[in-house]
């Protein structure tokens, strides 16, 4: 069974603590996450073998991230725009989305993480 099959199973279980925390805290669906969860789980891979993909919470949405590596254990996280699906030019640099309670927070999610 793929990563993406197996973290599909425990959300539609409803055994998936990341999906229950997020959507308690967002109007997003359970379908919207298991499509994002599945470009996740896509993730090729940078040449060195690390992640290229992040997903991350928002008030209204799911936001696709790249990750950046720079070589020094540096990691940035670039938004997609949200018209591309996830693929091609990227946008600005991702530092959180704010919510209603007007905190910005940084709530993301890799492929190896659990759900």
């Amino acid at each position: 069974m793929t990563s993406f099959e197996t973290k599909k199973k425990i959300v539609l279980a409803g055994d998936s603590r990341i999906f229950k925390d997020w959507a308690a805290h967002s109007t997003i669906t359970m379908d919207e996450f298991i499509s994002a969860l599945q470009w996740l789980c896509e993730d090729a891979l940078d040449k060195n073998g690390k992640l290229t993909r992040e997903i991350a919470l928002a008030p209204d949405r799911i936001v696709k991230l790249r990750r950046v590596n720079d070589g020094l254990s540096m990691t940035a996280f670039y938004e997609y725009p949200r018209d591309n699906g996830g693929d091609g030019e990227l946008g600005s640099l991702w530092s959180g989305e704010k919510f209603p309670d007007g905190f910005v927070r940084k709530i993301s999610l890799s492929v190896k993480d659990r759900v």
